[in-house]
């Protein structure tokens, strides 16, 4: 932490900026910052927003291996690219294209003869707000495995829940490179992210579990309306709620792998203990900064 003497000149009080923050920032003369007035009284100082450059990706792909495909796709479409378009080898068929898992949940990418086309990619400014839609749709589509057999209604929340954490992973790179403005700290965005990896990763498997598993989805759902109302209330986050729900995950039996089911029973539990851990150490990051 660096501390500095106020001075004053008149009625007018000022204290000057790092050096070092300022040539990281690109801060000259000729700059303009913002001054954000926290809640706890607090002053952020926040570089000004550099003009957004209209970024339109012409790209070019040699190969017609599908899983490449997707996942330039995907990298292209989570940053802050105002359009983009991919020309392939060779046309393409679009049902291929359309099955393959992640693709359906990305808006405005369609295909035109043997191009990929995006023409308008969606901005999001409110990471967070994403993730704690995300848990209450994980709390949603659990009430619906527990209560009915609706798999078209599973697999429509399931690519929901995976379009958010696309929608995520785009906000945090594009507040990263200063294309959009964010209220969020870095760190936040940090924890934020991997959050929603985990709990789309628990998802990936959580479909897989068969209504039967009563006791299982019900220590789940526990679980997660435990992650829902520390998200309904972020503000009071500390290490009690964070060990709450901690000791909730712990709650799950502990499970010997011998088949496919107990696999995935495996991993559900798994990514529940990385998002008590990321919560934890959240907490503790909010708990440093008091």
């Amino acid at each position: 932490m660096d501390i500095r003497s106020i001075q004053r000149t008149g009625d007018m009080r000022y204290v000057y900026l790092p050096t070092k923050w300022c040539k990281d920032q690109k801060i000259d003369a000729n700059s303009k910052v913002m001054i954000e007035l926290k809640d706890d009284g607090s002053l952020s100082v926040i570089p000004k927003i550099r003009e957004k450059k209209v970024h339109n990706l012409h790209l070019r792909l040699d190969t017609d291996n599908i899983d490449v495909l997707h996942k330039l796709i995907v990298a292209c479409y989570i940053n802050p690219a105002d359009s983009f378009d991919i020309e392939l080898k060779q046309p393409l068929d679009i049902v291929t294209l359309a099955r393959h898992k992640g693709l359906t949940s990305l808006e405005s990418v369609e295909l035109d003869k043997n191009k990929v086309i995006c023409e308008s990619v969606p901005l999001v400014s409110d990471p967070q707000s994403l993730l704690r839609t995300s848990i209450r749709k994980i709390k949603n589509m659990l009430v619906i495995m527990m209560k009915s057999s609706h798999p078209e209604l599973i697999a429509r929340y399931e690519d929901e829940i995976d379009r958010n954490r696309l929608l995520i992973s785009k906000a945090v790179v594009s507040a990263l490179t200063y294309y959009h403005p964010s209220n969020l700290k870095t760190i936040d965005l940090y924890y934020i992210e991997l959050l929603s990896r985990s709990l789309e990763g628990m998802v990936d498997h959580l479909i897989g579990i068969e209504r039967t598993e009563t006791d299982f989805l019900t220590a789940v759902d526990h679980a997660i309306e435990v992650l829902q109302g520390i998200f309904d209330n972020f503000d009071a986050l500390d290490y009690h709620k964070a060990i709450e729900f901690l000791e909730s995950v712990n709650a799950l039996n502990e499970i010997e792998v011998k088949d496919v089911k107990t696999y995935r029973k495996r991993r559900i539990k798994k990514y529940l203990i990385n998002v008590s851990e990321v919560l934890l150490d959240w907490a503790i990051t909010k708990e440093i900064e008091k």
